[in-house]
């Protein structure tokens, strides 16, 4: 038995049989549920030994994988990150159904994911890039289906992850030259810009964040958010690890001071944006941008003060941006079909005619922004104290840059309660739609009323797999 088998090669057979029954819409929704959902619970709960008992038979257990004379290793400390994966996938594809995407999203979807995981366990990690793009490839057809012209969203999306990997490989095969320390100083500061370059494409950190409200108009709410939230995270994690593994290129000061710059640098911008912002998936493009910039300060706080808190808060902070996505992502999946374009002016009364959906989508927005009482406060609040304590110069621009996008939610809001221009008659939201999103908003106000629980339920995950020091 191997760790590999069950992360990685096993979701792989499930999705290429998921695409052969693609047309069963709803039973590839449930079997993606059921293996996605039984995936996170085995890491989650699976023993970290090298033996695994079941009732009277005894199986070796194995974290590393070769292949092709590469090594795939899922450790005990990759086990959070499984957990954090498999259980957003499964939360996605559980809603598959009622938000209508293109029925390849699920198993390309799942096909995805499986990708992603490898890219995160391959090691030397300068294969991750290859299979970064791999992933990026498979989520075109569901982003753009088949037999329809792919839009500029589509295609900056696929140019700039594609730019991006050589920038990665290149970066990788350098240092791979000097493992245990630097030696010339020169080509490590060459080695280094191309990775920072490299990760900022595929970060979408300025300039190069263009293509995800370009995408965020351009294709189905739905399936959008999932890359949104998936490409991220798993880069993000990717690059965790990375760090982990050069002390020295870790324990650089400049290299905690970048991330805290380009960080809020994303959240600056993306506030800026979305105050004025009319469209609203473009706007939800600008909100994953500005909680990527929160991830970036998070990190950069956690190398920097070499302090464990803020890792944790760096995973916490990916379950409220999961929810407020799949919230936001579902709700105008409700509005297709209904509502031609969805801006500003097309939505004015949209408040009184669907009251879940216009709740859902604002309540959404506010909790990315950090508003009190949601999910993303008590988070956002820890990391703008760890700015200011280490950089108090710019922590002001990050609250400006939330306060902007929650300008940009209160201009929907009043667009959503003003008197429509004509009546319509339009069918009412439904009865299954209206339970999903309003489970979902629970949860967003639970964890922002007990983000004490919240975070030590976090804290003791990542100990149990030697993720936090003690």
């Amino acid at each position: 038995m191997n760790s590999a088998y069950i992360w990685i090669i096993f979701p792989s057979l499930v999705a290429v049989i998921l695409l052969l029954l693609q047309k069963r819409e709803t039973l590839v929704a449930i079997l993606a549920t059921g293996t996605t959902a039984v995936l996170a619970g085995l890491a989650a709960w699976l023993p970290v030994q090298e033996q695994i008992i079941f009732w009277r038979w005894v199986f070796p257990f194995s974290d590393t994988f070769i292949i092709f004379g590469r090594q795939i290793v899922l450790s005990a400390a990759d086990r959070p990150s499984l957990i954090v994966i498999y259980l957003t996938a499964a939360l996605w594809f559980g809603a598959a159904p009622l938000a209508r995407p293109n029925r390849l999203f699920v198993p390309l979807g799942l096909g995805m994911v499986t990708l992603l995981t490898a890219a995160i366990a391959v090691e030397p990690f300068l294969f991750a890039g290859v299979l970064i793009e791999i992933a990026v490839l498979v989520s075109i057809p569901f982003l753009s289906p088949p037999g329809s012209r792919a839009g500029r969203g589509v295609l900056r999306y696929l140019s700039f992850q594609t730019i991006g990997m050589p920038f990665i490989l290149i970066s990788g095969f350098m240092f791979t030259g000097f493992e245990v320390g630097p030696g010339n100083q020169e080509f490590v500061a060459i080695a280094t810009a191309l990775l920072a370059i490299g990760f900022a494409l595929l970060l979408a950190v300025f300039p190069f964040h263009t293509w995800i409200p370009m995408l965020a108009e351009d294709s189905h709410p739905y399936p959008t958010a999932f890359v949104f939230l998936l490409l991220p995270v798993a880069v993000s994690i990717f690059g965790l690890g990375f760090l982990d593994s050069y002390v020295w290129f870790k324990s650089n000061p400049s290299t905690a001071l970048l991330l805290q710059l380009a960080g809020v640098v994303m959240v600056v911008t993306a506030g800026i944006w979305a105050a004025v912002e009319r469209h609203i998936t473009r706007l939800m493009g600008f909100a994953i941008i500005l909680d990527i910039g929160f991830s970036l300060i998070a990190i950069g706080l956690a190398i920097g003060g070499n302090s464990e808190i803020y890792r944790v808060l760096f995973y916490a902070l990916l379950l409220p941006r999961g929810l407020s996505l799949g919230v936001w992502a579902l709700a105008l999946s409700g509005l297709i079909g209904r509502i031609e374009v969805l801006d500003l002016e097309n939505i004015r009364g949209l408040g009184r005619r669907y009251p879940v959906i216009s709740i859902s989508m604002i309540l959404s927005i506010f909790c990315i922004a950090g508003l009190p009482l949601l999910a993303g406060f008590p988070l956002k609040l820890g990391v703008i104290e760890g700015l200011s304590a280490t950089v108090p110069q710019i922590s002001l621009w990050v609250i400006m840059g939330s306060l902007g996008l929650i300008a940009g939610g209160i201009r929907m809001l009043i667009s959503m309660v003003s008197d429509a221009d004509e009546t319509r008659d339009e069918s009412p939201e439904s009865r299954t739609l209206r339970a999903f999103l309003v489970i979902g908003l629970a949860i967003l106000f639970t964890l922002g009323i007990l983000p004490n629980f919240f975070i030590q339920l976090i804290i003791n995950l990542l100990a149990a797999f030697g993720s936090v020091v003690p």
